[in-house]
């Protein structure tokens, strides 16, 4: 199909509107045919130049448009820029306010701690937080944790063989006694005692060895790559596979712990009455001198090898604020006085 130009089309209309009024031998309708064909042009040529008028004002408009985005981005920008410097600044304040508020930081002889806020995992307070080595005793909160995920606490234990063979530090249990789990989840985080928490390693996995693999599988649930658990209390292995963790692994357990209603109710316990099958109690005495010191302490184990030195895991809580002190390989009298300065200091705000 012929397309013609616009302007011609336009041209082509006017004159054959004008057509009925044309004579070939007509000079004065020639010349009004010619001053319409005039006016036509003009007209057209009046259209053109609006047409381009308006192209440019919409390219001046479009260009002003993408002016303005490009300064609304700017503005937004910089709204963000500035909302990042009020944060970093209320940040600062409040932290001098802090500094103020607890003031300076315990001068500590443990070679490794860490102080965390339970709530939100602030990192209160480091000294060699990632440095591997033996942790004791402190061990035996992965088992409880791992006692308690299983659940059934008033299950009957019967002890066997195997249970019994282990030192220094044992309750004494014979084969054949029989004891609830949580009987004896309690006496092991209160008194310490190795063949109770080789008793519930056995009844949780069949063996040490088997629960010590349990433990280790925990440990890679719980992100954490520094730790090597071997047995579940805690002592220098048999052979040269030694058993080590951090104090930074070692206080995201005793975190796992600290939301477990179980374990908090136990760790808390200055004393705990532990009634043998016979009839017989023996009055045992929490090893966490802190808890008899510092009120605000509620938790949570002790530990002491010649590989990890004097080691404390302490919990406690003041007005609404929950801390985790972690302090491995300190002095015998240094252990209490760091963990419960630490603590002290950590909860002032």
């Amino acid at each position: 199909m012929t397309t013609f130009p616009k302007t011609t089309f336009r041209r082509w209309i006017a004159l054959l509107a004008l057509l009925p009024l044309t004579g070939c031998e007509d000079p004065q309708r020639e010349l009004k045919l010619q001053w319409r064909e005039d006016e036509v042009n003009k007209k057209e040529a009046a259209i053109i130049q609006r047409e381009l008028a308006l192209t440019k004002e919409k390219q001046v408009m479009e260009g002003n448009r993408l002016d303005l985005l490009a300064k609304e981005k700017s503005v937004a920008l910089l709204q963000k820029q500035l909302a990042v410097e009020v944060e970093k600044t209320k940040r600062v304040r409040h932290e001098v306010e802090i500094r103020e508020l607890r003031g300076p930081i315990p001068q500590v002889s443990a070679d490794r701690v860490i102080v965390v806020d339970a709530a939100s995992d602030e990192i209160l307070f480091e000294k060699n937080p990632d440095k591997r080595g033996a942790i004791a005793s402190t061990t035996k909160l992965l088992t409880a944790l791992l006692v308690v995920e299983a659940g059934d606490l008033d299950k009957i234990v019967t002890v066997e063989l195997s249970d019994t063979q282990c030192s220094p530090v044992r309750l004494g249990l014979k084969v054949g006694e029989q004891f609830t789990r949580r009987q004896l989840l309690t006496a092991m985080l209160v008194k310490s005692s190795n063949d109770i928490a080789q008793a519930l390693a056995r009844d949780n996995a069949g063996s040490v060895e088997a629960f010590a693999a349990k433990m280790n599988e925990k440990c890679l649930a719980l992100g954490l790559q520094d730790s090597h658990y071997v047995n579940p209390h805690g002592l220098p292995s048999r052979n040269d596979d030694e058993p080590f963790s951090t104090a930074r692994d070692l206080s995201r357990i005793a975190k796992a712990c600290d939301v477990r209603p179980e374990i908090r109710e136990i760790v808390k316990l200055q004393k705990y009455s532990f009634k043998w099958p016979n009839g017989r109690v023996t009055e045992l005495s929490n090893t966490n001198r802190v808890l008899r010191s510092a009120g605000y302490c509620d938790g949570m184990k002790t530990g002491y090898t010649d590989a990890a030195g004097y080691c404390l895991v302490a919990s406690g809580e003041r007005n609404g604020r929950r801390r985790i002190v972690v302090v491995l390989n300190d002095t015998e009298g240094g252990v209490w006085k760091d963990a419960q300065a630490l603590l002290d200091w950590a909860l002032k705000a």
